[in-house]
């Protein structure tokens, strides 16, 4: 099966059947073989093929590193934490966070509520005691209060073409997404740009996504709209709330209130 790492998930990707797994497994074994298996990969690819590998195996937004083979549908994660993140990010899927012996830390876990995390309990994973995460309902923050720089470690079993959630910490409050499909990265890419480049097409450009399948082409392309046009901002309004998203309607609700504030 392609999902397993090692035999650990030998009996089943259901997440409790992996956190019994865990529960009673030499976790810090399995991470040494990995780490082993990963260096050997490495080593042994010439440098183009070494960086894009190290490219792959890196998550962009955090230190985190994946040890295991791309192509095993559930990923073995350690991440170095220094310090907080600006933002949090969430998952699809589920995650089992466990510690080896003598990796001991501390997670703090929100709830989600729509557009908002609430609800932040602070959790402590040990050996003895790893942690389910379902990411359709929780986010993970991994840097808790008071915490030092140390490692955390995860096992995580991804829903295939799911978005990347992205919350604002300090208003816990959804402010973008990361999208799976790679059709909707370009479009999002492809925005950015033309502003960096300050493209006289620009608002054209934005005009048409404004009705994107995707809504954080959506999201993306009526804040460069307002921000071109902020006498014409009601009727970008009118035109993204006609899309009956009502996870975009929060955010544009939240984005006219703060604009008020802050004026």
């Amino acid at each position: 099966m392609r999902w397993r790492v090692e035999a650990l998930l030998s009996e089943g990707s259901a997440p409790q059947a992996l956190l019994h797994q865990v529960k009673n497994h030499d976790m810090g074994a399995l991470v040494a073989r990995q780490w082993q298996g990963f260096t050997q990969r490495v080593l042994h690819k010439p440098e183009q093929a070494r960086k894009a590998l190290l490219c792959q195996s890196v998550a962009h937004f955090s230190e985190r590193l994946r040890l295991n083979s791309q192509q095993d549908e559930v990923s073995l994660d350690v991440t170095r934490v220094s310090e907080a993140a600006q933002h949090l990010y969430s998952s699809s899927g589920y995650g089992i966070w466990f510690a080896p012996e003598g990796f001991d830390y501390e997670l703090t876990l929100f709830r989600r509520q729509g557009d908002r995390l609430v609800e932040p309990q602070v959790v402590r994973v040990s050996a003895q005691a790893p942690v389910l995460v379902e990411g359709d309902a929780q986010v993970v923050d991994v840097c808790s209060p008071q915490s030092r720089e140390h490692l955390v470690f995860s096992l995580n079993v991804p829903v295939p073409g799911s978005d990347i959630e992205v919350f604002d910490r300090r208003t816990l409050s959804r402010i973008a997404w990361f999208a799976a499909d790679v059709q909707v990265s370009r479009f999002l890419m492809l925005l950015d740009a033309l502003q960096v480049l300050e493209d006289s097409n620009l608002q054209q450009i934005a005009d048409e996504l404004l009705y994107h399948p995707h809504p954080a082409v959506r999201w993306q392309a009526f804040q460069v709209l307002v921000r071109l046009s902020p006498e014409q901002s009601e009727h970008y309004r009118e035109r993204l709330m006609a899309t009956a998203d009502p996870g975009l309607s929060r955010l544009v609700s939240n984005f006219f209130v703060e604009r008020r504030h802050g004026a």
